[in-house]
């Protein structure tokens, strides 16, 4: 039977929202908890364990520092554009995405509301641990702050795209050259910038993944964090992208995938 929503009723909006956390249980509070460390810790991880071993980021960086000072005596600088120009695009192409999610996350947190079919459907699913109105709401609304959190990120990248192709711009023409002008660091560093921002927001998308799973059940929150941390620390320290990158010259190709 459909509830009923007077002023005795339940209480409306984000502020009804935010109060459902107190729906969670104690495995719900435990597997946030877990997701939240292993986000925020492997994040802090790894930038630290960048600095004594290989890693997609850090490898990444000394070739972006590579292709500004090539750039700086690289004339004409179309190809340069037209990179720089394929990152904004990617950048754009996220930021673009994750808006339509967060759409998708509205209108979820509507119907939601307004009946309680998506509950019922939520219940069916095998596997799927009881669930409540608040409780399904407040899940969705956790979602919905990490792909606000990726969209920032994505804008921010793109912004400083766009003030790595102004820094390019404003390279001097090549009879005007000055050894190592201060604009190559300024361009590297802002290059770098930029592909970090990206990364973070893709790795809010990757952690987004063990709360899809949460609407399942809680253990499958648990479980997905593991999977995702464990994933992700293969493809940027161990993975064949990473040997292929740190490589010297003259090291053989490694095998994998």
């Amino acid at each position: 039977m459909r509830r009923t929503r007077g002023k005795a009723g339940r209480r409306h909006g984000w502020p009804a929202r935010i109060g459902g956390l107190s729906a969670f249980t104690s495995l719900d509070w435990s597997g946030l908890g877990l997701w939240i460390l292993a986000w925020f810790g492997y994040a802090g991880w790894a930038e630290r364990a960048s600095l004594r071993r290989p890693n997609l980021m850090a490898s990444l960086a000394r070739y972006r520092r590579a292709w500004m000072r090539e750039a700086y005596v690289r004339d004409p600088r179309i190809t340069d554009a037209a990179l720089i120009g394929n990152l904004m695009h990617s950048a754009t192409f996220f930021s673009s995405t994750t808006l339509l999610i967060l759409g998708a996350a509205i209108a979820l947190l509507g119907s939601i509301e307004r009946g309680p079919e998506v509950v019922e459907l939520m219940r069916n699913l095998p596997f799927a641990a009881r669930t409540t109105q608040d409780l399904l709401e407040s899940k969705v609304l956790v979602a919905t702050v990490v792909f606000v959190y990726a969209f920032m990120r994505f804008t921010w990248s793109l912004r400083q795209f766009n003030l790595v192709n102004i820094m390019v711009g404003a390279f001097p023409a090549r009879d005007r050259l000055v050894p190592d002008d201060r604009l190559i660091v300024t361009a590297s560093r802002l290059n770098e910038l930029a592909g970090v921002n990206f990364a973070q927001g893709l790795r809010a998308y990757y952690y987004a993944v063990p709360l899809l799973l949460w609407l399942v059940h809680p253990w499958m929150l648990i479980a997905g964090t593991f999977v995702i941390t464990g994933v992700l620390w293969y493809m940027e320290f161990r993975s064949a992208t990473v040997q292929a990158l740190a490589a010297d010259d003259d090291a053989a190709p490694p095998s994998g995938h």
